[in-house]
This record gives structure tokens, sequence and C-alpha cells, in this order.
């Protein structure tokens, strides 16, 4: 490493990354570049002179096309960075050659072509501290993460793929006795590892696998349901608990951020601009100003951008970030120009023209934004019997047999097409040419219509069963019912454009009490992994809780299939047709004519921003989320992945690059605190689970860490860790301090060693020794304090109140001892919670004495307490009652106790499940007995009056 880095580093102790990311760089000794540019500073040819030259002038001369700037056009330059501003992608000379040692030695380590990164260049947002987004597919659309849609291709898609020729996928090579591996194709059998990116005790032990691994690897429960990160419709969705705690069998989201136009635009004073660009496409920005607080006059503009085939962006600019002074009246286009400027410069502002007014306009709109949400799904279910494993087979099952009635009697509802009137999933509902039933399910607002094999039409002179086919070939997930002895499934005997995900069920014990179903799942290698996870070795029963689960992962199943890129691209050309028709047919007139016209393009196009002063920096919290360029220590892989950190007033999110896939997501409740070390940021979160990250500096200064440590102290609750070095003569004597099993400091003893060195009751211990408390069990804590004189403590201050920090609410969690049982909300709101969260560790290990210690807790000292009174005999007694190596075996029974009963309360919410399904059921069929009487008298009716004529 050079000098330079050196002292660099040693002048920043907080070492964040110093990268630009305008330009490729060469590290002294290197090649150059495959693009042929020579190295910025080095002394360079007539030729490559010349060449250098030409690609300038050329560059201008398209930016004199688009934006219409006379100062575009080339009058006399060697290199491209003479010619064109600093914003077009080209730094100076200066700034490269000043930091250049300390740019190699910090380059990025993810794995990211220079395709990827030079479209990740042109889309990077110029202020992402003044740009909030409003939900995470934003964030990907403003960084320009994610995969862009490039036109369809000739090749096969779904379980067609696994058969054609030009296929040179041999699969993952992963099997059971559910189902083969095939080519093209990706199996989840149920030890698929789930990857995390923090440390804790998950990934402490874990063996590292390498990244290319991690194509079947499962996201966190909490990662993979991330979405709106500013809830405009102030309705609270979440828990206090630990990601540990929380539902994991969730449906992960749409784009839900598409109601952002219907909740904060549709009835107010809004503001539509639509136009054509040459390179970028149908182009429609909206904006409306709303006002924040009327005491202090604080307002922000929303704004939607939509790029012809691209995402979305909504964002969120504070007022005072503008150059024109607060309260004074703005022209429409010089504020439209503004605001693109700071979110998204790479649009032409030249091409946009206000709308006409019409409700019209707002409609399309509407429904453009609302096009990706899906709310009904149709999907298939064929019968395979003992010995069967082909289409062809299962499809020429004529009749149905008890196990599968039983199994579709627990999946849906039995329905009779004729006159059903929810959601058809294209079956004839009028002359049963689809057959006279089928199963219809309803779950949280979705509707589910099944295509089940032996309820459709057979045609016995038709091996190949079109009928059948015509329907269940065109369903994206398909559902394969196994029988005891069926063959193992595999995609390469199905013929389908559309079949994209496959569902495996197999029974055990069928038609019994005791019946148990086996799945496994296998997806096109083109659609991303989706929960909710197959569990380990799993055996659902016939419960709820399966049927949550199977329900669930069809859905995701389905919504993963249209983020492949065969449906987003059809997705994505419907858009750009929907906005080319909007922009051809409801723009409105220009504003200026002729002469005017022609003077505000040239006068009106970089002349005007090169007098834009900067915008200026806002004291407002901003409810969405702003955006950092970060490195991320991947403690599943042991690599470092390049991210975008999105930090908003209520959650924080880590989206990969280039992928844009949200690989963390926590609430900002959450986080307990911070630590700025020499390896980089370090988050607390939950339990004390520790996040690793660094941030991308172009300044080569501390100022982006500054701004997100600003960030997180405005946003959380959290504190700056700060460290604490604790020495003692011999092993014997006491450290003054008593630990609960997940570093909350219980007691201090008044003007001992802990007191001196500045631990308080109610401080967090988030590492000893170097070592993270969320990896050690409380054991191996009271271990470490036992034998060591000198020990080295990473403090976490109490709150202003005196009680700890705590990520999750419920102080006597249980899964800071590993187990990760869900407690439902009406328990956790039963339970008694002290004003400071003390555990019981001073008390007998009774069940008894210890709900009596939580419903009558123990005053909390106050720090202004007398001497005599923390020192009272009464205290020195406990303390002698329980000292630190006598908590083992009163912890041990109090979690016993605990997972007792919890267990025995989650039996009860079973139950209680079950009973409620059985009511629902009831209800329906007392329904459908109704809809049965009404139409049997009505046709006793009909009937009589037949009677009557004659």
């Amino acid at each position: 490493m050079s000098s330079t880095t050196s002292s660099v580093r040693s002048a920043n102790r907080t070492r964040s990354l110093c990268h630009h990311l305008h330009q490729p760089l060469l590290i002294s000794g290197s090649s150059p570049s495959s693009s042929g540019s020579p190295p910025v500073g080095g002394s360079m040819d007539e030729g490559s002179s010349a060449s250098t030259s030409s690609s300038a002038t050329a560059r201008a001369l398209d930016m004199f096309n688009r934006r219409g700037s006379v100062l575009a056009v080339v009058i006399a330059g060697n290199t491209a960075a003479d010619v064109l501003p600093p914003g077009a992608g080209v730094p100076s000379t200066s700034a490269v050659s000043s930091t250049s040692g300390v740019i190699s030695a910090d380059q990025p380590s993810s794995t990211n072509s220079d395709n990827d990164m030079e479209l990740f260049n042109e889309w990077k947002p110029p202020y992402p501290r003044l740009t909030a987004y409003q939900d995470c597919l934003s964030v990907a659309a403003g960084w320009g993460l994610g995969a862009h849609p490039n036109g369809l291709d000739d090749k096969p898609t779904g379980a067609s793929q696994a058969q054609s020729p030009s296929e040179d996928d041999s699969g993952d090579g992963k099997c059971n006795e559910l189902l083969a591996s095939c080519p093209a194709f990706r199996n989840e059998l149920g030890w698929e590892p789930t990857r995390r990116l923090a440390l804790s005790r998950h990934t402490f032990d874990m063996a590292h696998t390498d990244a290319h691994e991690c194509e079947t690897w499962m996201r966190e429960h909490s990662a993979s349901e991330a979405g709106i990160l500013e809830d405009v419709s102030n309705v609270y969705l979440g828990g206090r608990l630990c990601a540990a705690r929380q539902p994991k069998t969730v449906i992960e989201p749409q784009d839900i951020g598409s109601y952002y136009y219907r909740h904060c635009f549709i009835s107010k004073n809004h503001i539509e601009y639509l136009g054509m660009d040459d390179i970028l496409g149908p182009i429609s920005v909206s904006m409306v100003r709303e006002i924040v607080d009327r005491k202090e006059s604080y307002s922000i503009y929303r704004m939607i951008i939509r790029i012809s085939d691209q995402k979305t962006i909504r964002v969120a600019i504070p007022e005072e970030a503008l150059s024109t002074p607060e309260g004074t009246d703005r022209a429409t286009r010089p504020l439209m120009r503004e605001l693109l400027e700071i979110v998204c410069p790479k649009i032409s502002f030249g091409t946009l023209r206000p709308s006409i007014q019409s409700p019209r306009v707002e409609e399309l709109i509407m429904k453009i934004d609302e096009q990706p949400i899906y709310t009904r799904y149709k999907v298939g279910i064929m019968l395979c019997k003992n010995g069967q494993s082909t289409e062809e087979q299962m499809y020429n099952n004529e009749e149905s047999t008890p196990s599968f009635d039983e199994f579709l009697d627990f999946l849906g509802q039995k329905v009779t097409l004729k006159g059903f009137e929810q959601y058809k999933g294209g079956l004839d509902t009028r002359g049963d040419t689809t057959g006279t039933h089928s199963i219809y399910s309803e779950y949280q607002a979705h509707e589910i219509m099944f295509h089940v094999s032996t309820l459709l039409p057979f045609t016995p002179s038709n091996r190949q069963q079109l009928s059948r086919k015509r329907h269940i070939g065109n369903d994206m997930v398909t559902i394969v019912f196994q029988e005891p002895g069926a063959l193992p499934f595999s995609p390469i005997t199905v013929r389908s454009h559309f079949q994209h995900v496959f569902i495996i069920v197999r029974v055990h014990n069928e038609c019994s009490e005791n019946v148990t179903y086996s799945v496994a799942v296998s997806r096109s290698k083109d659609v991303p992994p989706f929960g909710p996870p197959v569990p380990k070795g799993a055996c659902f029963s016939k419960c709820a809780e399966f049927h949550d689960w199977l329900l669930t992962k069809i859905i995701n199943a389905e919504n993963a299939v249209h983020r492949s890129k065969k449906f987003a691209t059809m997705a994505a050309r419907t858009r750009r047709e929907a906005l080319r028709d909007l922009v051809e047919n409801y723009v409105g007139p220009h504003q200026n004519e002729g002469a005017s016209k022609i003077a505000s393009r040239f006068l009106g196009g970089s002349v005007k921003r090169k007098e834009r002063h900067n915008p200026k920096p806002t004291n407002h919290v901003l409810r969405g989320a702003l955006t950092w360029l970060v490195d991320v220590h991947d403690y599943s892989t042991n690599q470092r992945v390049s991210c975008v950190l999105g930090v908003a007033q209520d959650w924080i999110v880590l989206l990969e690059r280039p992928s844009g896939t949200v690989l963390f997501s926590t609430p900002t409740h959450s986080i307990i605190g911070w630590a700025n070390s020499d390896t980089g940021l370090k988050l607390y979160y939950d339990h004390g689970d520790q996040l690793l990250l660094r941030c991308y500096s172009e300044t080569c200064t501390d100022s982006e860490l500054n701004e997100l440590i600003r960030r997180l102290e405005n946003v959380t609750k959290g504190d700056e860790a700060k460290e604490v070095v604790l020495r003692r003569l011999k092993t014997t004597d006491n450290w003054g301090f008593h630990v609960q099993d997940e570093g909350v400091v219980t007691d201090v003893d008044m003007y001992q060693l802990a007191w001196k060195a500045g631990i308080r009751q109610g401080s967090r211990i988030v590492e000893m020794d170097s070592m993270p408390i969320s990896t050690l069990s409380f054991d191996k804590i009271c271990d470490q304090l036992a034998v060591s004189e000198c020990v080295r403590l990473l403090m976490i201050s109490p709150s202003s109140d005196g009680s700890p920090r705590r990520g999750c609410e419920d102080p006597n969690c249980p899964a800071v001892k590993g187990i990760e049982q869900m407690l439902t909300p009406d328990a956790f709101a039963k339970q008694p919670i002290t004003s400071n969260n003390r555990p019981n560790v001073l008390s007998s290990a009774s069940v008894h004495d210890n709900m009596c210690t939580l419903l009558n807790p123990p005053k909390c000292l106050n720090r202004a307490q007398s001497d005599e009174q923390l020192r009272s005999p009464l205290m020195d007694e406990l303390n002698r009652k329980a000292p630190l190596s006598a908590r083992e075996s009163t912890n041990e029974r109090e979690s016993s106790e605990l997972v007792r009963i919890q267990t025995h309360l989650e039996r009860t919410v079973q139950e209680k499940r079950a009973l409620e399904m059985l009511a629902q059921q009831l209800r329906k069929q007392l329904i459908q007995e109704r809809q049965a009487h009404d139409n049997t008298k009505r046709e006793m009716e009909r009937l009589k009056k037949l009677h009557e004529k004659k």
C-alpha cells in the first residue's frame, strides 16, 4: 500500500472508502482497460489524443441534439474532461491524481461486470441525502439497480427450457425421493441455508460458502418482506419484537409503492409533465407540494418519475433545499427543472411538457402505476399415482383418489362453477365446458382458483388431454400431488413455456389421523428464490399452519415468476406502450412558440444549470430513505458485498449491487447503538447482532460517514458505543457488576471497579474482548469474566430514563438462547413488563417468585440516591445470595419453564386456528346451502308458473 494511502488512513479513523464512481481507474503497473483509454494524468500520443477528442466531440454533439445547448459543442480541447462538465462522467485530472492511491487501495469487492458498473454510474443520484425514497424499488431504480429488460429472445422458457438443445445448464444436482435434478431448474429440498449479513449466533459457527453457491440460498424473512420505507397511510403494521419472533410465513410484497400516486396525488393539486426522450423513451413526471408542518412552515415536494420500461422512482425533496427562498411563488417549469436535476439529471427537461387537464390522465397514470399488483392467481394441480412421474401419465388419471380428495378439501373450497361469481381463473361458469366443480381459496385478500386435473374434462381418445393441458399448461405455478410409491418428479417431462414453478407434495399415512405431507419445490433458474423456506426434514401435519404455509408459498411463487426475465420484459413492454400512448395523446401545447421557444432551448439548458447553486442541506428529518453507497461484510460467505444502504425514519435496508435484491432489513427501533472502529462502522440491533459496513467517499473525507451517523441519531434510539477497560489484581476480586445473558448490566456496586470505570445499571455490553456478545452464551460470558484479570468491554449507555436500550421489547425473549418460537401479539400484550426490564437473577428460582417479582417490580434506583441507600444491608445480602457463578441453574430452570409455557401457548394458538378454519368452512357451507335452497325455490316457482300456463 502506498504512503499516501497510509497517511490518509491514519488521519481518518473512520476508514471510509474513497471511491470515484465516474471512471475506470488504473493501478500503477496495471494495463489499460479494454476500452483503450489511457491512464488519467499520463502522457498520450497524437493518435490517442485525436481519438479522445473525436469521441468527446461526438458526445458533445449528442448532448447538443438532446439538450439544445450551445455550450456542449467542442470548440477546442484534448480530453473529454476539458469539454464535458464535471457531472458528465469524467472527473478532472487533478482530482484523480491527488487521491489515486487511496482509490486503488479500496476498490469494491463485488463481482460487478463493466456493463453493470457503467449503467450504475449513469444512474447514480447526485444528491442522495436530499432525495428521500418511498420504497425499496424506488431506491433500486434511483441507483440503477436491478435487471433492465432488453427484449425477448427466442429461447424456450419454463419447463420447456429443460429440453432445449441450446441449454447448457445441467441443474444444481439436488434430488430426493420427491424431486429429481433437472437442467435449467433449481430445487429446494429443505436444507438450503439462509443468507444472513449480520454476525450473530446463526453465522458465528457457519461454514463459509463461496458467493456463487448462494444461488439457492434463502433470504431472511425480514429482508424478503421489505417493501415500503415511508408509510404514507399512517397505519402501524410492524411489531416491537426482534426478527426471530416475527412471523416467518409472510407474503413477499409486490410493488406496493404503486399506490403512492393514489394516496398522495389524487384529490390534491398536482402537476403532470409528459415527454418523449430520444434515448430514454416516453417519460411521465408527477409532482405535488405537501405541507408537513404548518407551524414551522416545513413543506416537501413529492415526485413520481416514470421512465419508459424502467422502474418507477418515488421520492420526496424538502422545499428548503431548493435555490428559491421559501414562501415565494415559484413558476412551474423552473421548479420542475430544479427538482429533476436533484433527483434524476439524466432526464432532459426540454423534452417535457405539461399534460392536458383531464380526469382521463389521472386514470391512465393510476392504471400504469398499479399494473404490477396481482391479487388473483390460477394454479394447476396434478395427481401423480403410484409408479407415475411424467406429465402424460398424470393428465390421464381420469378419476380422483381418497387421499387426493382429502388434500383438495384441506387446500380450499369445492365450488360449483355454474353461476360462480368470484374469480374464475379462465374456467367456464356458464356452460360447464371446463367441468362442473373446482377448488377455490381466499387467503389474506388474495383469490386462488385451482385447475385440478381430475376435475377438468377427460377425453379418452386424446392421449395428450389437451382440454386439461390448455389450463394447467398455461399456469405459472403447478402443484404435483404424489401418492406413496410415486417416482421422483422432474420438470423435464413437462412441455410448457409458462410452467416455471413446481411444488411437489407427497402424502404419508393418507386418510388417517396421522396424515402428514412432505414438500419440495423446483423453480426455473430465471425465477428468483422465494419464501417461506422449506424447513429441514419438514413433515407437515394437516393443520392450519401447513395450510397458511402452502398458500403463502403458492402466492410468493407466482409473484417471483413475474419478476423473472421473460415476464418482466413483457410487463415492461406493456408499460412502455401505455406511457407512449399517454405521451402522444395527452400532452399539452408547449408554453413557448417561435423565437422564444428556441431561446428557451438554448439558454435554458446547461447555462442555467451552471449558474444554479448546489441544493442546500435540510435540518428536518425526512421520513423516506436517504441512501449511502457502502461495503458490507457478509458473514455468511465471509466476503465484502457492495450495497446501497437506505435509512428511513422507520426502516433500514441494504440492497445488493447490481441486482437490487434486499439482503437486509430491520426497523429503526431495533437499533441499540453503533461503534466506529478501524474495520468500519458496526451497527448493533435486536439482541446485539452486529452489522459491519464501510461508506464510500468521493472526497476522501469522513463527510459520508458523519452524515450517516447523524441520520442514525435522528431516526433511532441508539447511542454510540464506548470502550471500557477493567483491570483487577487477582481473579478472586469482584468486578462490581452483574450482567444478564444478552449483555444487559443489571446491578452495579457503587464506588467499586465497574462504577469508577463508568458502567451503570442499564448499560449494555455489545463486545467483550473483541468478541460480540451475540455470539456468546451466558456460560461463556460468566467463564470469560471469571478467569480474566483484564477485560475490554464495548458498552452502550442506558436510555435517559435509566432503562437498557433494547431492540426487542421482550426482556425475556427466548431468541437470546437460540429459541426462535414466535410469541403471538395477544400473549405478548398480556405479558407484564417492568419499567427497567430487570431480569430476576437475584431471587429464588421458583416460577411463583418470578411471577411475583414481575407483577410487583422493585423501584428503579435513581443515580442521585445516596450511598447509604445503595449500600444497604438488604442489597448486600441479596448480592451474597446470588453470586455470578450461581446463576446458571436459575437460568436453566427459568428457560425450561418458559419453553414449556410457550409450547402450551403455541398449541393453544394452533387449536384456535383450526377451530377458526372449521368455523369458516361451516360458514361457507351454510352459504352454499342457502344458495342451493334459493336455486331450488326459484326452480319450483318456475315449474309452478309453467304448470299454470299449461
